[in-house]
């Protein structure tokens, strides 16, 4: 018999409400919601608390993205286990169940997430410690739509780095806790499915297009730079500067959205280039 009062739901909603109520309806109605509105958006907290007992609204007074969002969710939830959800993911009856089940017998672990959808991880993402669990694989990095954190294991290692705004925020959560020796597992056979970058309700805006490119390219260089060195970073990232100025030159001439899009990619790379803070947010009435 599984035990749904162990386990809060939580996610970070900038314009996602019905996507998020399109998930909440095939949850257990035994099982803990909590949703961290990041955008201030107008009767969101009375809309879902009246309308599904088992769900509280934490409504942030400004946008602190997608870390402060879920270091809100973290810092607020009180049962043995939480399961971040980003809004645009669907997955199966079974897959909570499952994932409580396997977080049962490991113990021993902060974060448990699914198999990536469209392929396998590549090597340089799984460990190369010795796995005592044969049918789960041991993580350095996972991805970040769906992940289960033991909340024991949270509190003694800490929260989400939020100097990064969005994008690669549980890469560098996950990379600091493999070096403190905390284990992460795959499921191989629990599969989530990701849309990628559609959790907002409000449509195909470009301002929201051109402020996650920013953020994109001001991330990869951060997280770079924080974990290996700053040359490295600027030589992982070369390529990218090179190949995003000339398709701004390019686009210039034939695609204006396009070339706003590349040009906020390479206005984020620059900003992270000379040190200034991830600052850019939308604006959105």
């Amino acid at each position: 018999m599984i035990n749904y009062n162990k386990l809060t739901v939580f996610f970070v909603s900038y314009f996602s409400k019905k996507k998020i109520e399109k998930i909440i309806k095939k949850l257990d109605k035994k099982i803990k919601i909590l949703i961290i509105d990041n955008a201030n958006e107008v009767g969101i907290k009375k809309y879902f608390e009246n309308k599904y007992k088992n769900t509280k609204v934490i409504c942030n007074k400004h946008n602190s993205g997608q870390t402060g969002g879920i270091n809100t969710g973290l810092k607020n939830i009180n049962t043995k286990y939480s399961i971040y959800m980003d809004a645009d993911i669907s997955f199966k009856k079974n897959t909570l169940i499952n994932f409580l089940i396997i977080a049962e017998k490991v113990k021993n672990f902060i974060i448990l997430a699914p198999q990536h959808e469209k392929s396998e991880y590549i090597e340089s993402f799984k460990s190369k410690k010795k796995n005592k669990f044969k049918n789960l694989i041991l993580m350095k990095i996972v991805h970040g739509h769906f992940l289960l954190f033991n909340m024991k294991a949270v509190k003694k290692f800490g929260y989400y780095d939020e100097k990064i705004f969005l994008y690669y925020d549980e890469t560098d959560y996950c990379l600091r806790a493999y070096k403190k020796n905390y284990n992460i597992y795959v499921l191989p056979k629990e599969k989530v499915k990701h849309e990628g970058g559609k959790s907002v309700d409000i449509g195909k805006n470009l301002e929201v297009e051109a402020n996650k490119h920013w953020h994109f390219m001001w991330s990869k260089f951060y997280f770079y730079k924080k974990h290996y060195s700053t040359f490295y970073a600027y030589k992982q990232t070369l390529f990218d500067l090179i190949k995003i100025f000339t398709k701004v030159i390019i686009f210039s001439f034939i695609d204006v959205r396009k070339r706003i899009i590349y040009y906020n990619q390479l206005k984020g790379l620059i900003n992270s280039y000379i040190g200034n803070k991830s600052f850019k947010r939308l604006k959105i009435n």
